[in-house]
């Protein structure tokens, strides 16, 4: 494994930080599913998902392998694997599992039909050696599929101050904390240099207009999370972000100026492993 030290989780392990997943599963669920399903994650599967965080993407995986099949999702966060176990129980979810690991101390000898992430990869120090060690986790004729994003596309149709203000603060805060905003776009190259000759894509950029709640409850949420790290780097202060009415002031924003919030943009690659 490489020697290199992953960057920090800048969004924290916070309560807030773990109802900002829920929000952004939910913003990114359909598409997310999508990828699943032409990855060809499928009944009797046995599949593992790396940085789980609250289980989500593993419980789209759990529907998909069905009763016959298993999910086991990873994450180093106990808080994260705490809520997601207590939400499998509470949905009455038996095929899936969660553990509390470090991607580098999973078991070895453990072997999967698939491999899965979702917003993962970007904070690893060296992705492409997590990926390699990765596929030897993967039985033959199994499938790896990450999902990633592109964030140096986000912005506002027409510009909007306000919603332009806050996207700066999120991206530059990324970018401070030495997070690429576009490894979404890099992750094919990726798997060809771990020897996958003909990875597959699939691209999705959302587009949320100003009457539309989501695109701008999901900034907010973001914003939220990252909050900490801003007034750390210097960016900006909570007292000028107005965490409690960010979200209606994006919204109102949007409206007024009659625009549109691009956000990023998700890229999904996937491939069969021989």
């Amino acid at each position: 494994m490489s020697n290199k030290t992953n960057p920090p989780y800048i969004l924290g392990h916070t309560e807030n930080e773990l109802k900002r997943l829920s929000v952004q599963a939910e913003y990114w669920g359909e598409i997310s599913l999508e990828v699943l399903q032409k990855a060809e994650i499928t009944s009797g599967m046995r599949v593992l998902d790396i940085g789980c965080g609250a289980g989500d993407l593993s419980f789209l995986a759990a529907n998909l392998v069905g009763s016959s099949g298993s999910v086991l999702g990873v994450d180093r966060s106990h808080q994260a694997v705490e809520r997601a176990s207590n939400r499998a129980k509470e949905l009455k979810i038996k095929n899936i599992d969660f553990l509390v690991s470090d991607i580098e101390k999973i078991d070895p000898s453990l072997k999967f039909d698939a491999v899965i992430g979702r917003f993962v990869l970007m904070f690893q120090a060296d992705p492409t050696t997590i990926l390699r060690s990765l596929v030897k986790k993967i039985e033959s004729g199994g499938v790896l599929a990450f999902i990633e994003v592109d964030m140096s596309v986000v912005r506002s149709v027409p510009v909007v101050a306000k919603v332009e203000k806050v996207l700066g603060w999120t991206t530059e805060t990324f970018k401070r904390a030495g997070i690429p905003l576009d490894l979404g776009p890099q992750l094919w190259y990726m798997f060809k240099d771990i020897g996958i000759k003909e990875p597959n894509l699939v691209v999705c950029q959302r587009l949320d207009p100003g009457t539309s709640k989501e695109g701008t409850d999901w900034l907010a949420e973001l914003v939220k999370s990252l909050l900490p790290m801003m007034e750390k780097f210097g960016i900006v202060t909570a007292e000028e972000v107005g965490v409690e009415t960010l979200a209606e002031e994006l919204h109102q924003s949007l409206l007024e100026g009659r625009g549109a919030l691009f956000p990023s943009c998700l890229i999904g690659t996937y491939s069969r492993i021989s």
